[in-house]
């Protein structure tokens, strides 16, 4: 994965509204969302199915996580 995609996928990842995918896994190609679900290793999967290259793999945490 190139070092240009993966900060796309970043910067899409921390300033996007997430809200709608909370506490599910979400696969991001090219600054978008393919795939989403419980299964991490299903989205990514999904997002090949749909011939994404260079998926960028991410958890949207609920609101009430709370990391120390």
């Amino acid at each position: 994965m190139s070092k240009e995609i993966k900060d796309k996928n970043y910067e899409f990842y921390i300033n996007a509204d997430l809200s709608e995918y909370a506490g599910k896994w979400i696969a991001i190609v090219d600054g978008k969302v393919v795939a989403s679900g419980e299964d991490p290793e299903e989205v990514y999967m999904k997002a090949e199915k749909k011939g994404g290259k260079d998926i960028s793999l991410a958890y949207v945490p609920t609101d009430d996580l709370l990391i120390l």
